[in-house]
């Protein structure tokens, strides 16, 4: 069977900015200068080796006409009238880089601002329990019924020691909303209904360290997905093909032949879920289901020409927004030849 929570890799890693403080004076000590000036940070999630962008703002300093001076760990990266901005690569993980600004307008006022770099790493995994077949290589996709499972996989260093994932607080978000019920100290999973069939839902997750000088904020958007009905040739000697699901075209060497559908990323914990009802049509005609197997069916063709028009329709007992549709033209040969039921073929 093809494992439940096959994490993917949406795997977003990333790095944490975090200001560890800003101040501000002035030689003249006009109101508000100790507010006068904040550092901007592009990308504000970068990975360790990225190039950081550093942008000067100001509400109040005539920016344009002020000599500024930057300094990473004590050290001039940048100088130079209106010089608002500059750039500096950060290093590997958990290595913390104090930025230094300094203003000094034209008439004088002095004012100055810090903030430390410190390099994180998160991973963020997502699954759903939507059904998928055996053997299916991707993941399985959320559709409205099912749950999403999201975990988040922070890396926090600092001063060469590991911050436990335990001891780092999560704050949870579904589309700007937060999460209280799933958010907190040690909290890196998340498990969520996806209540809906159209537009995005934004899943953010915000990581910090207990004293608030790490954080990083993590997303992934995703929509609900309309499950999908796939059909196989069941063997008599070889069981379900799952490697090769029929097109939307067969061509079958046989007389006779079952057939076994599979819903895909429905609301299901397997193809027996006996919430699931088919309804099978064979050229227009309804045939009885399979009482033990209601995914089955079987076509004898013998005596019979041209092509089987094989339609299923499943629904759920309780959840309305499952009505997969699908429908196959089956052609039978009355003379069946030596073929390899294992060759690739086209899905």
């Amino acid at each position: 069977m093809t494992a439940r929570y096959q994490w993917l890799s949406v795997m977003l890693i990333a790095c944490a900015l975090s200001v560890f403080a800003i101040t501000a004076h002035a030689q003249l000590d006009p109101p508000g200068t100790n507010s006068a000036i904040s550092i901007a940070f592009s990308p504000t999630s970068p990975k360790p080796g990225d190039t950081v962008t550093l942008t000067l703002q100001s509400p109040l300093l005539d920016i344009p006409g002020s000599d500024i001076l930057w300094e990473a760990d004590g050290k001039k990266i940048a100088q130079g009238k209106g010089a608002d901005s500059t750039s500096i690569k950060v290093g590997a993980l958990g290595t913390e880089i104090l930025i230094d600004v300094s203003v000094t307008t034209e008439n004088g006022i002095v004012a100055s601002a810090q903030a430390t770099i410190i390099p994180t790493e998160l991973d963020l995994l997502v699954d759903s329990d939507s059904y998928t077949p055996p053997f299916y290589r991707g993941r399985p996709l959320a559709s409205a019924g099912t749950n999403l499972y999201l975990q988040a996989l922070p890396r926090f260093r600092r001063a060469g020691i590991s911050i436990p994932a335990s001891a780092l607080t999560y704050t949870w978000r579904r589309n700007g909303m937060v999460l209280g019920n799933i958010s907190g100290l040690g909290r890196s999973t998340a498990n969520l209904p996806v209540e809906h069939l159209f537009g995005i839902d934004t899943i953010s997750v915000e990581v910090r360290s207990v004293d608030g000088v790490l954080s990083h904020t993590s997303s992934v958007s995703f929509s609900s997905r309309d499950p999908i009905l796939t059909l196989y040739q069941d063997h008599p000697l070889y069981g379900i093909m799952y490697h090769r699901a029929l097109g939307p075209s067969t061509f079958i060497p046989e007389t006779e032949m079952t057939f076994t559908a599979m819903p895909l990323f429905a609301q299901a914990t397997s193809v027996y879920d006996p919430a699931l009802h088919f309804v099978w049509h064979v050229n227009d005609t309804e045939v009885p289901t399979n009482r033990e197997n209601p995914s089955k069916i079987t076509i004898n063709a013998e005596n019979s020409s041209g092509i089987a028009l094989v339609e299923l329709e499943t629904t759920h007992a309780t959840n309305y927004f499952l009505n997969a549709k699908g429908g196959w033209n089956i052609t039978f040969s009355s003379s069946p030849g030596a073929t390899d039921p294992f060759q690739s073929k086209d899905q």
